[in-house]
């Protein structure tokens, strides 16, 4: 299996392929990372929960557990407040959650790990030959200090002594830079950090299936060519400067794989898909035969979309970096052979994996559990940040608009001024047809006929979702019924008004013309036409035209009651019978002497004003007759 592996130093990205595909990245990004070393202080301690939170520097306290503090007793003896511990990150902070750390150290090199609070030699278990483990395990005792720990990796299989001593001393004597920086700086405070990427991609990824090494810059490929040769690695690694105009990582296609990592569906070669969700507590896993049919019948089709799964299924949790529990729903198995079979097939998938994972049974309802060990931060993690808006959740809630008793109170006010029904509720309380409407449940036809009617009723009714200017303007169009009676009532008093100058000017006319009469014609200054000349002019025909002669009326006159209309009637004879004795004595007094001005009080009722109105029309008449 040919394997290449590009290694982006300006961005901090790496990525191994395998067969033109990914299999996995390595990211240095963060102000923590996984394997720094702080001297740290202890805050609080809680024997409650058997673990402490120490202080690394940063804003969140360092999660540190009673079993991984070394030593014997209980956690109250092993540690005090404001004690000073060296610490080691053994999980990058994740969300909400702090890193945790352990005071075991250990420092990885190419061909050995050392353990300093530990003592003892182990050998990697894929170092097969008993042969091979006794000569490393034999050297590596002559070399080690008193005291320390080495576990032996896979990578020292066939090296020589001397290249196991020269990779020893090298994490001997980082661990003395460790212990001296310890004692001359304050907590809390860094104290190591691993090398940078490019070092760690060639000490872990680099083997002998590697053919081909892709680098961004001169500087880096130089460097690989020192690591390759100090290590005694594969000589014929081909390795290469990319100088394209685009990044090494759009280039490769590294982008456009991260992109499709951070989906939930992942499509699989045959047509089916996986989904996959990450929780606060685990990780689900859906798999779906989707558009896969070509198989013959329906369990080679989910014994085949299984095994695809399977394979896709490991690839995932390392590109994801998943941790923690999984739980992987199969699609339903009839057969217990095929079972079997799935489970041997994820086993082997996840056999390569550094995280360690631990497979569980299938349980009755075609369901996984697997655990992964939790190394660094998830791919997620690094490249996505919860939405401002929904706060991760994916959903924002709208607003109930739940009506307040104030605002409910000022549209009542508005609606009952307006003679209006309530703004939002436009069949609701608008006349006393739709009051204390209940739903018939037995005779639901009834309920639809009355429906029908209050429609016809309520059709040409104005929008009750009309908006407050055009309520206004409504108000200003329409006045209420006050204002037009106090509209009539000034008309009516106006017109009363109209009657009693008409009245005065007349009798002043009729003292005028009897003054001139007695006057002789020589002795006026002003010529004043003849009042006889009037009169003759004046017929008897004419004077029935001025009694029906009435001021016009803005409105229908509505009929009085009858008791009303028979006083009318005898008022009227009482007025006609005063205005001839008046006319008489006007006849006398014109003869002997100068006649008096007579004024009555006008009546302030409409009928007194009318007959006072016809006793002046039958003086005129009468004094043209003389």
């Amino acid at each position: 299996m040919a394997k290449s592996i590009v290694i982006a130093e300006r961005d901090n990205i790496a990525a191994v392929f395998e067969d033109n595909q990914i299999t996995e990245f390595y990211i240095h990004r963060g102000d923590i990372l996984l394997g720094d070393v702080y001297l740290s202080k202890v805050e609080n301690i809680l024997p409650s929960i058997e673990a402490a939170f120490v202080n690394v520097g940063s804003d969140k306290m360092g999660f540190l557990h009673a079993a991984d503090v070394i030593g014997k007793g209980g956690l109250q003896d092993k540690l005090s407040p404001k004690q000073k511990l060296v610490v080691q990150v053994v999980k990058e902070p994740t969300g909400h959650k702090g890193p945790r750390v352990t005071t075991s150290i250990s420092l990885p090199g190419r061909f050995c790990v050392l353990m300093p609070q530990e003592s003892g030699i182990s050998v990697s278990k894929k170092i097969m030959s008993s042969k091979e483990r006794a000569r490393l395990k034999s050297i590596v005792s002559l070399l080690k200090p008193v005291g320390l720990g080495v576990i032996i990796r896979t990578e020292a299989e066939g090296q020589t002594e001397a290249e196991i001593q020269e990779d020893l001393e090298i994490l001997l004597e980082k661990w003395n830079t460790i212990v001296t920086q310890a004692e001359l700086v304050d907590a809390p405070n860094l104290l190591y950090r691993d090398q940078d990427l490019l070092y760690r991609v060639i000490r872990e990824a680099c083997t002998e299936d590697v053919k081909e090494i892709v680098v961004d810059t001169p500087y880096a490929m130089h460097r690989t060519q020192q690591l390759i040769q100090n290590w005694n690695l594969n000589r014929n690694i081909d390795i290469s400067v990319y100088k394209g105009s685009e990044p090494l990582l759009v280039a490769s296609g590294v982008k456009k794989e991260i992109e499709l990592a951070l989906q939930d569906k992942v499509n699989l070669p045959s047509g089916g898909y996986l989904f996959i969700q990450a929780t606060e507590a685990l990780t689900v896993i859906d798999v779906n035969s989707g558009k896969f049919i070509s198989s013959a019948t329906q369990d080679e089709t989910i014994l085949k979309t299984n095994k695809e799964a399977v394979k896709e299924i490991a690839r995932q949790l390392k590109l994801r970096n998943i941790g923690g529990m999984v739980i992987i729903d199969f699609i339903d198995m009839l057969s217990r052979a095929d079972k079997i079979a799935i489970l041997e097939e994820l086993e082997l998938a996840v056999e390569d994996d550094k995280a360690k994972p631990q497979v569980g049974q299938l349980s009755d309802l075609g369901l996984v559990e697997m655990t992964r060990h939790r190394q660094g931060q998830s791919l997620a993690e690094i490249f996505t940040k919860k939405c401002p808006h929904c706060h991760g959740t994916g959903h924002i809630l709208e607003d109930f608009g739940f009506a307040s008793a104030v605002s409910e109170g000022e549209q009542r006010s508005k609606a009952a001024k307006l003679k209006l029904p309530m703004n939002g509720n436009k069949n609701k309380h608008n006349d006393k047809h739709s009051n204390n409407k209940v739903f018939n449940y037995q005779n639901p036809g009834q309920n639809n006929q009355q429906k029908n009617d209050y429609d016809r009723r309520n059709h040409k009714s104005e929008d009750v979702a009309a908006d407050i200017d055009n309520i206004e303007t409504q108000s200003e169009q329409k006045p209420d019924k006050k204002q037009r009676f106090n509209k009539n009532n000034r008309r009516n008093r106006n017109k009363k008004e109209n009657y009693k100058e008409q009245a005065q000017q007349q009798e002043i006319k009729e003292t005028s013309s009897e003054e001139l009469n007695q006057q002789p014609p020589v002795e006026t200054s002003v010529d004043i036409p003849q009042p006889e000349e009037q009169a003759v002019v004046i017929s008897k025909e004419e004077i029935p035209v001025v009694e029906e002669k009435t001021p016009k009326t803005t409105r229908k006159r509505t009929p009085r009651k009858s008791k009303k209309a028979e006083e009318a009637a005898k008022q009227l004879e009482i007025t006609k019978e005063a205005a001839e004795q008046v006319s008489a004595e006007v006849v006398v007094q014109n003869d002997s002497e100068q006649p008096t001005k007579t004024t009555k009080k006008p009546t302030k009722t409409r009928k007194a004003s009318r007959a006072r109105k016809k006793t002046v029309d039958s003086t005129d008449a009468q004094n043209v007759t003389v």
